[in-house]
Parts: C-alpha cells; sequence; structure tokens
C-alpha cells in the first residue's frame, strides 16, 4: 500500500556534517622573495623586469606572471611602510579622539 514511504528519521540537507576551515599558511619565503625582488628592480635602470620567464609560456601567460609580481611587490611596500610602534601610536591616536559616549562607566570604589 505504501511501499514508496521512507521510514526513520528526516534528513536535512548539510545537517550533522561540518566542514573545517583550513589554516592559512603565512608566505615568509615569498615576502622575502617579493622584497628582493623591489630592490632589484630599484637596483635597475634599464626598465626590464627581473622575473625570469620559462619559455614556451604563451604572451598572456607572462603578462601573468608580470602583473602578480607588480601586485605582490605593492603590497610587501605598502606593508613596510609603517613600523608597529607607528601603527599603535596611529590607532591610540584615533581612539582618543573618539567621543566618550560610548566608553564603559567605571564600576567600584578608585
Amino acid at each position: 500500500m505504501y511501499t514508496s514511504v521512507q521510514k526513520g528519521k528526516l534528513s536535512f540537507k548539510g545537517s550533522g556534517k561540518k566542514k573545517k576551515k583550513k589554516k592559512r599558511k603565512k608566505e615568509t619565503k615569498e615576502a622575502e622573495e617579493a622584497t628582493s625582488v623591489i630592490e632589484k628592480k630599484q637596483k635597475q635602470d634599464d626598465g626590464k623586469d627581473s622575473i625570469k620567464e620559462p619559455e614556451g609560456m604563451t604572451e598572456s601567460e607572462k603578462n601573468f606572471l608580470r602583473a602578480k609580481a607588480r601586485r605582490e611587490a605593492l603590497l610587501i611596500e605598502k606593508n613596510i611602510k609603517k613600523t608597529h610602534r607607528e601603527k599603535i601610536k596611529e590607532f591610540n591616536e584615533y581612539l582618543g579622539s573618539l567621543t566618550e559616549h560610548n566608553d564603559i562607566p567605571r564600576v567600584g570604589p578608585g
């Protein structure tokens, strides 16, 4: 009579299975290489890229690698500009300039 009826618990999509987020590793070696690339570019004034391009690549692949190297170099330059101490000082100045409307009042004696 009811041959197509499912017996047992109902199952919902995605219930019971939780995926773990993958942790990203810091790429210190690549950062060091990029800084060396920046230094090389500053030393060279002939206008050529210091990146060696493997043969057998299409022109678009070469352009992609060049653009990727430029983006990495700009990102590293941006991160190098300020020291940690300067960043903390700026943040403290910003916090000092905020209104005291949202401050937590002192509780207790003192």
